[in-house]
């Protein structure tokens, strides 16, 4: 697979990286029950709407149709760092393939597969090294459809671990090693994401994830990683749509 990636100067802090570094820091274990308790808010506020809707007969969403099975595939950006206290994140392109299932026209399940490359510069021993790790993620997301074009996720990331380089950077040269087994493994994690939908089977999806796995405190190594994704996937597949059924 494609895998590629754009380096960054490691010693320049500039406003872009400041704001990414504030966003990191808002998704604290309390603001993400917070976030939560608001998309359970409006989960329910769009079933009241529906409510409303389908005893004064108000409004298009009544014979809005909607399919249960959806198939997508896309490409996804990451800039996913590691929680050594002198890495800096670089960018790298991955993809993915996800299915959804609908329970109903406002909630359904997302799970698929994706591939998903992390790329990292630290400072080690006095001198900027790199690391290019490679997972394999399994997503369970459960998805609120409260509006018809705007979507949000929470869910639980299964990172599967695939293979690990480091690079060591010389004047006029760099040193490629494959890290060996038991380095790093297979940590869990989890995802928040907001998706719009456009163009009927276009989804732009931006996400936060963050995985969490112990790693031995003599090894300078870390399972630990947190960063941004935006991807753009298209529906090539999709069951009958149905109507949503009033209750």
């Amino acid at each position: 697979m494609l895998y590629l990636d754009f380096e960054f100067n490691f010693f320049i802090i500039n406003d872009k990286a400041c704001k990414v570094k504030s966003l990191e820091m808002f998704f604290s274990p309390f603001r993400l029950y917070i976030l939560i308790a608001l998309l359970s808010g409006l989960n329910i506020f769009s079933q009241a709407g529906g409510i409303l809707i389908q005893q004064y007969s108000k409004g298009p969403e009544l014979n809005q149709m909607y399919s249960k099975w959806s198939f997508s595939i896309g490409p996804e950006i990451n800039r996913i760092n590691s929680d050594l206290n002198t890495a800096y994140p670089t960018i790298t392109f991955g993809g993915m393939i996800n299915i959804e299932y609908r329970f109903s026209k406002t909630v359904g399940l997302l799970s698929g597969l994706k591939f998903v490359p992390i790329s990292y510069r630290y400072m080690s021993e006095g001198s900027i090294e790199k690391d290019r790790l490679k997972y394999l993620t399994i997503p369970l997301i459960l998805k609120l459809n409260p509006f018809k074009k705007i979507s949000f996720g929470l869910g639980i990331l299964y990172n599967h671990y695939e293979k690990g380089q480091r690079i060591l950077r010389f004047e006029d040269a760099k040193l490629i090693t494959e890290y060996p087994k038991g380095v790093f493994s297979n940590p869990l994690g989890f995802s928040a994401q907001v998706d719009y939908h456009f163009w009927d089977r276009f989804n732009a999806t931006v996400t936060y994830r963050w995985a969490k796995k112990y790693s031995p405190a003599t090894q300078p190594q870390s399972n630990n990683s947190k960063g941004l994704q935006v991807s753009l996937t298209y529906t090539f597949l999709r069951s009958k749509k149905m109507q949503q059924h009033e209750g």
